[in-house]
């Protein structure tokens, strides 16, 4: 189900899998960012979201400013109130090092914060679906 959508991002909630699906295209504005993750938050909070599939195959660039916002401001109050052993798989649509910087600067900050976070890097939606879900769970 859609549950917010701007210019650069459409979010999604799969209730059942407690899954938030985030899809990033273009270069997000500052304001963009912004209301997206904030608007993530609260639905994740609201569903007791687990598991964070991030679609980055059609986004350019993340503003190194909208970065040190998410680090100082938007991952302290997420980890106030999100589960610590999440996941998340981000989408590329290559997995070259200057595509994954901002990405990398993120999780690290995340890292740091919470060691019980795992995440991985995907070329193809199904396999991080995958990984997020196995199918074959005993």
């Amino acid at each position: 189900m859609k549950v917010y959508h701007n210019e650069q991002i459409t979010i999604f909630l799969e209730k059942r899998i407690h899954l938030l699906h985030l899809v990033w295209t273009g270069i997000p504005t500052s304001e963009n960012f912004y209301n997206a993750f904030i608007a993530s938050l609260q639905v994740a909070v609201q569903h007791q979201v687990k598991k964070w599939l991030i679609d980055q195959r059609n986004l350019t660039m993340f503003n190194p400013k909208d970065l040190q916002w998410w680090i100082q401001q938007w991952l302290p109050e997420a980890a106030r109130h999100l589960s610590s052993k999440s996941k998340i798989a981000i989408i590329q649509h290559d997995l070259n090092q200057f595509g994954k910087l901002g990405s990398d600067r993120l999780l690290r900050a995340v890292f740091a914060l919470n060691a019980n976070l795992k995440s991985r890097y995907f070329l193809q939606e199904d396999e991080a679906r995958e990984w997020l879900v196995p199918k074959n769970r005993y």
